[in-house]
């Protein structure tokens, strides 16, 4: 009786978004708000978003708030130096996003975090001559207590900061308008902490007038 030989099979390899996923993750945590960028990308995206060997189906971004209603941003050693973002971390190629997350916010924050809702899912098509390639980022709000982010990652972040949500635009603007070899990266990293600022202060203006009516 011929043998057929075994066959190797590898991790398993997600959809970048997969809409069941999305279900539930809604469905636990709220409606997001879903919008789609297109983005000219320059030869420093390109190395990123073009590896054939990412380790990466998508990212999560944490809006981390504390108990001050403060939100938690990271800058890292290589970044101008009035820099800083919205944390957030890889979603691996056979990995749950809600799986990611904890793991993201434990590896970079230490902190112990409880999810207050989830904010948005935004899907980026960066062009460069005649290539595509397409990225997302989950972006959730969560609860912090009052305890410093510590990161456990060597080299992965060289400070922290907390801001007001109403300070977000500020951060916003500074990526915005970074120039040089940054300037596209700025204007991608910009995107999520706008959507952060729009779901935490332009809503709760909202409901601030609709209390007054």
């Amino acid at each position: 009786m011929e043998q057929r030989p075994l066959t190797r099979i590898g991790p398993i390899r997600r959809r970048m978004v997969e809409e069941d996923e999305v279900s539930q993750l809604e469905q636990r945590y709220g409606s997001a708000v879903r919008s789609t960028y297109t983005l000219q990308a320059d030869d420093y995206i390109r190395r990123y978003r073009w590896r054939p060997d990412s380790d990466r189906r998508a990212e999560v971004v944490f809006a981390i708030q504390d108990p001050a209603e403060r939100i938690w941003l990271h800058a890292k050693a290589h970044y101008p130096a009035h820099i800083y973002r919205a944390l957030s971390g890889g979603v691996h190629w056979d990995e749950a996003v809600e799986t990611a997350l904890f793991r993201e916010v434990k590896e970079e924050t230490s902190l112990e975090c409880s999810i207050e809702r989830f904010l948005g899912l935004l899907i980026y098509k960066f062009h460069f001559q005649e290539e595509t390639a397409e990225f997302a980022s989950y972006v959730f709000h969560l609860r912090a207590d009052f305890s410093q982010p510590v990161c456990v990652r060597d080299n992965e972040i060289s400070a922290f900061r907390a801001v007001l949500p109403r300070q977000l635009s500020d951060v916003s603007n500074d990526l915005r308008n970074l120039i040089g070899d940054r300037r596209v990266w700025g204007q991608w990293r910009a995107l999520s902490v706008d959507l952060i600022y729009r779901q935490l202060v332009d809503e709760n203006i909202q409901e601030q007038g609709a209390g007054e009516l």
